[in-house]
């Protein structure tokens, strides 16, 4: 079964939307990355930047240094792309296309994988919160989740 990528990118755009409601002060962002830790399956790694200035990296027991360089390359990917990285990565499929494809798209430095999401404000993106742990489609929607709950959604 083929998945429809065009598709995944309107919903993963949808969630966009409702972290974008979440307000950006100290104590809500502290409140997400505990809810991630709490929510999560299986041990997870959380980072979350305002520009490019870490306010909150928690890593539980099980997760390791991969986990952590799995949330820097997903925090330039939304800085980069403009959108979530799980965005990144249904795009370039939807367009057949790869990493190697995009010019500015250094694989050292960004990836085609779920867990990176744009805080925004007033549209814009001021910020990103990271998760590393599950499967990239879940390490996504654990932060949508958590943070839709925070917003009372």
């Amino acid at each position: 079964m083929t998945m429809d990528h065009a598709a995944a990118k309107a919903q993963v755009l949808a969630d966009e939307g409702v972290i974008a409601a979440l307000p950006l002060d100290g104590a809500t962002l502290r409140d997400l990355a505990l809810s991630l830790l709490a929510e999560a399956p299986a041990p997870i790694a959380v980072k979350i930047v305002l520009g490019r200035r870490t306010v909150v990296l928690l890593a539980q027991d099980g997760t390791g240094v991969d986990n952590e360089h799995f949330l820097d390359l997903k925090i330039n990917t939304v800085f980069n792309c403009g959108h979530s990285s799980l965005w990144w990565f249904h795009h370039l499929r939807s367009t057949s296309r790869t990493l190697a494809d995009v010019a500015w798209a250094d694989p050292s430095q960004v990836i085609d994988m779920g867990g990176g999401v744009p805080l925004l404000a007033h549209g814009q993106i001021v910020g990103a919160v990271s998760v590393s742990g599950l499967a990239h489609q879940d390490d996504h929607a654990l932060i949508i989740k958590a943070a839709s709950r925070l917003i009372g959604r």
